[in-house]
């Protein structure tokens, strides 16, 4: 099972660190272009999958996810994490939308205690585990140590830990700027929603 933590796209409140380039508006159209196309990227892959979603619920977009979701639980994300994956599965976020497919595959397949797949930014753009006991507890969020505490955490708890290669998401102006210049590399069904809203300028 996949889960993607996804936040409905309020003005305001996501994408905040775009918000200065894009307005409020704009930030919000790009939180929900992207979130289309990981969900579309994930959907292509055949897996079993579900959203987690933070936000309004009853907000009109979330009407036209037309997938399975259910509410994230209250608390940091180390705990919505543990909750997310409960039953055993692998999360992504909605930040990186040309996270390749053969990812989530391996991280599906893996047999790995725990599978990561750090981010540029020094966090993590995947997590898969079948049982995420403890696993969250001590770990920073937001940090430039994210990824190796996690993964140093996942070891003192006795795990086996898979470590995926490297990607990046989409945070701030110069996060955008890359995913513009990499996009021009990719296929045009990559991110097709995400390429539209940048077109538009």
């Amino acid at each position: 099972m996949i889960v993607v933590f996804a936040r409905v796209p309020e003005p305001g409140k996501t994408k905040t660190r775009l918000i200065p380039r894009l307005g409020a508006s704009g930030a919000a159209h790009l939180a929900a272009a992207m979130t289309g196309d990981t969900l579309d990227a994930v959907r292509a892959t055949g897996l079993p999958f579900r959203v987690a979603l933070a936000g309004d619920a009853t907000h009109p977009w979330v009407r036209t996810l037309d997938v399975e979701w259910e509410p994230q639980v209250e608390g940091d994300l180390g705990r919505r994490l543990a909750h997310a994956l409960r039953d055993g599965s692998v999360a992504i976020g909605t930040d990186a939308p040309t996270l390749p497919p053969a990812l989530l595959h391996e991280a599906h397949a893996s047999t790995a205690d725990v599978v990561l797949a750090p981010a540029f930014d020094g966090g993590y753009v995947l997590v898969g585990t079948p049982d995420p006991t403890d696993l969250f507890e001590l770990v920073p969020w937001s940090a430039p140590d994210t990824f190796v505490r996690q993964h140093q955490r996942a070891l003192d708890l006795g795990r086996s830990v898979r470590v995926l290669p490297f990607w990046y998401d989409v945070d701030g102006p110069e996060d955008l700027d890359f995913l513009a210049r990499h996009l021009q590399t990719l296929p045009p069904r990559v991110a097709s929603r995400t390429r539209t809203f940048l077109a538009r300028g």
